[in-house]
Parts: structure tokens; C-alpha cells; sequence
């Protein structure tokens, strides 16, 4: 449905596309990684030491990496359409998960594997320094900041309620990998 989206909007116009995938959440077929994505139980080259490392839950682990594979698919046509329309250079895109595996000790837990999600941000034309790392401290909370920081509209004309996050703007014009804003260090 990206292409039929990129289709009615508007020329010239700024748009915003929600690409929201459920296939690495939980109703996925068990074994699927083996029997259809053709992958090995030697795939998982380490179990988590909480977790017990027996076949089902490398299993387990490998019809979600399979299932993960499945969005990035997408997401690569998704990227490709925006290339072979010239309009990938100047997009920002955000790319995130929404909440840890759906495993024990990391989806809606207080565990590492919960609160330490994928972040990756591409955008050309407003990150002049590319390829870093960032490990600033982030949220979810600050990525309507951003949007709006991105699309020149203040928080206060967009009808939007106060919010507690702040734009990564500043991360992404900065040049410097690692920490960058030290204010970021707690949770806001």
C-alpha cells in the first residue's frame, strides 16, 4: 500500500508514511525459521544465559529473526520505491521496534532486552555526518518533537499537547559519535 499512499499525496507536499509491521510479533508458525526460511539450529551463535539453550528456544529465536527478515524486506522496497522515485535522499526515515522480543525478560519487562530497542535514522539531506553511533539516552516521547522539528511547525500551532520529549535534531546535526548530549543521561 506504500505505492497506492505515494500515489494520493500531494506534489510537492510534505507526507508522513507509519510503516507498522506485525509479523515479529507472537502468532508466528513454530519452526517456521527451519522448515520454511531455511535456516539452522548452529544459526543462534549464543543463547541468553537467563534462557534455558535447548532446541525450542533456538527455534524460537530463529522464526523471529526469520520473521524480522520479513519486515526488513519490506522496508527494502519500501526504499528502493523511494530511490527509483528521487524522493529517498531528502526523506527522513525512522526505523524502530516498538517494544522488546516477545520473550521472557524483554518484552513489556524491566530487562535490558526491553528497554534497549532498534533505533536507525537515515536522512541525507539533515544528517551531514553519517554512519555514527549514537548511545545517548532516547525515548519514544521524542520522536513527535522530532517530526515536528523536522517539519518546521511548533509544537504549540500543531494541536498537540504538551510533551516531555525533545527532538534528536541536535544529535543528528552533531558530528560526534557516543554520547553527545550528557542532559540526556535519565529518563525524562
Amino acid at each position: 500500500n506504500f505505492n497506492d499512499f505515494l500515489a494520493t499525496a500531494p506534489a510537492g507536499a510534505p507526507w508522513c508514511f507509519w510503516y507498522g509491521g506485525n509479523e515479529p510479533h507472537r502468532d508466528y508458525e513454530f519452526r517456521s525459521g527451519v522448515t520454511k526460511g531455511g535456516k539452522k539450529l548452529s544459526d543462534i551463535d549464543r543463547v541468553p544465559g537467563f534462557w534455558p539453550d535447548n532446541e525450542d528456544i533456538r527455534h524460537d529465536l530463529l522464526d523471529y529473526a526469520m520473521e524480522i527478515e520479513h519486515f526488513d524486506a519490506h522496508l527494502g522496497r519500501i526504499l528502493a520505491e523511494l530511490e527509483r522515485r528521487g524522493e529517498l535522499e531528502h526523506t527522513l526515515i525512522i526505523v524502530t521496534a516498538d517494544n522488546g522480543m516477545p520473550f521472557p525478560r524483554a518484552k513489556g519487562q524491566s530487562y535490558e532486552l526491553a528497554g534497549h530497542l532498534p533505533l536507525a535514522i537515515r536522512w541525507p539531506a539533515g544528517i551531514p555526518h553519517s554512519g555514527r553511533v549514537l548511545t545517548d539516552f532516547v525515548t519514544f516521547p521524542d520522536l513527535a518533537p522530532t517530526l515536528l522539528d523536522v517539519a518546521g511547525v511548533p509544537r504549540e500551532s500543531s494541536g498537540m499537547a504538551p510533551f516531555s520529549g525533545r527532538s534528536l535534531r541536535p544529535l543528528l546535526a552533531n558530528a560526534a559519535s557516543g554520547r553527545v548530549d550528557p542532559t540526556r543521561d535519565h529518563v525524562l
